[in-house]
């Protein structure tokens, strides 16, 4: 037990101060390289060409790095974290992605991982001899000679075990978030401690599931090596198995149309906000103008559908508590879908933002004609003046809180102890109708 615990914390101590190490240079290069004047359509003085607005496209906001992508980042290195807008209307949802991506690849862990994947299988390693192999040996039978209950002697395994579990987590995150600090890279502030501590909890909690399937395993059992054959089994269908069914499961049932018939949607616009003869120039900017918003409407909508279809896949894998575990981990720390949706509009309430204050700068222009036209060439009806629009021509990102994050992932941390309940009643039932008594030849 000792060799294995031992084993539990060395590993997992390398595997997330790694982790944290590799995050550390990943966010300050992103921290860096993050704009808050958006390129294209505010110049470096930080002022508007409002002659050049209505023609500009191709102005890109990029979502804050999120300073806790060590502990959960997948929504952080696979989902869009680029908007590509024109001050009219979004034009394309995207990720960036640049040579160090490709190199590094799915490379990267971090807590999460290390989590879901490695201790949990240690979890199967402090358990599985727990029941079967005192069992084998007589004592469990010498044990409940004194007048020990069951459920007592099943609570000390369990908590025994998880209590190893969550000291070997205790430690290797504590020293992790030491190297991470003098590092100097990342200054988490009080909300992202509060994050941290409903990190930590949720990770217990499925730490704590494991646990008591390594219990079940033991207490069905009747030697120690059947009971590590099928922790192995379900562990592996849990951890691998149904995730990944799961997400063919719902690209199955689920459909989403094809980038070509989103083009070929797009297309058709203009035919359904056409212009007609006799519209005078009023009119058409308008009908202009609302075809830009029309199609950014069809974008959004395509990005909610492809969110839809992901949510489908997990709601199908959340049968799983490591897809459960994934989701909540996401949540709370500010990732997955939910912080991309948030991303898109706040990327939209800037260009909203941006569009009135450009608006409100021509109409103290005398000698502009107020007439707004997307993608006008040519003589220009807008205002030629270079103003300062003040705190509107900046892009603010901002991430989600602690408490927003709680309440998205308060249903996954409700199935995470429904789990850990129903896997607890049914080693107990198990385990109280047992006999105990040694196997002879076992």
């Amino acid at each position: 037990m000792s060799l294995r615990f031992s084993a539990i914390v060395i590993l997992s101590l390398l595997l997330m101060v790694v982790s944290v190490l590799v995050f550390s240079v990943n966010y300050e290069k992103a921290a860096k390289e993050y704009p808050r004047r958006v390129a294209g359509l505010v110049n470096a003085e930080g002022k508007v060409d409002l002659r050049a607005i209505p023609g500009r496209g191709g102005a890109t906001v990029l979502r804050l790095p999120s300073p806790l992508a060590f502990c959960s980042g997948t929504g952080e290195r696979e989902l869009p974290d680029q908007v590509v807008m024109a001050v009219h209307g979004l034009r394309a949802i995207r990720h960036t992605s640049d040579i160090g991506d490709i190199l590094r690849g799915s490379a990267d862990i971090d807590w999460a991982f290390v989590i879901s994947v490695f201790l949990s299988f240690g979890a199967g390693l402090l358990t599985y001899k727990s029941i079967s192999g005192e069992r084998r040996d007589g004592t469990l039978t010498l044990t409940l000679s004194h007048p020990v209950p069951r459920v007592t002697v099943l609570f000390a395994k369990y908590f025994a075990a998880l209590f190893s579990l969550s000291a070997a987590l205790l430690l290797a995150g504590l020293l992790s978030l030491i190297v991470l600090r003098s590092a100097g890279t990342v200054q988490l502030g009080g909300d992202d401690w509060v994050k941290l501590s409903l990190f930590g909890l949720v990770s217990v909690m499925y730490l704590s599931i494991f646990t008591l399937i390594g219990l079940l395993c033991s207490v069905f059992a009747r030697t120690p090596l059947t009971s590590a054959a099928s922790f192995l089994f379900v562990w592996t269908a849990l951890v691998f198995v149904i995730p990944n069914l799961a997400g063919i499961a719902a690209g199955l049932i689920g459909k989403v149309k094809t980038p070509l018939e989103m083009r070929e949607m797009a297309n058709a616009i203009p035919d359904q906000l056409s212009l007609t003869v006799g519209m005078d120039n009023d009119e058409v900017a308008s009908v202009k103008l609302r075809r830009e918003l029309a199609r950014e409407r069809l974008l959004r909508e395509y990005l909610q559908s492809l969110v839809r279809q992901v949510e489908l896949g997990q709601n199908v894998a959340r049968i799983s508590p490591m897809s459960t575990f994934s989701s909540a981990t996401e949540q709370i720390v500010g990732g997955g879908t939910f912080r991309l949706m948030q991303f898109v509009q706040n990327a939209v309430h800037f260009r909203e933002g941006f569009f009135r204050a450009i608006i409100e700068a021509d109409k103290q222009d005398p000698q502009s004609q107020h007439r707004y036209v997307p993608w006008w060439v040519g003589s220009n009806p807008f205002s030629h003046r270079v103003v300062d629009i003040g705190p509107a021509n900046e892009f603010r990102d901002v991430l989600p809180s602690s408490s927003e994050g709680l309440i998205a992932a308060l249903w996954d941390i409700l199935l995470l102890t429904f789990y850990n309940l129903l896997a607890f009643a049914v080693a107990f039932w198990r385990f109280a109708r047992q006999d105990v008594a040694p196997t002879p030849g076992m």
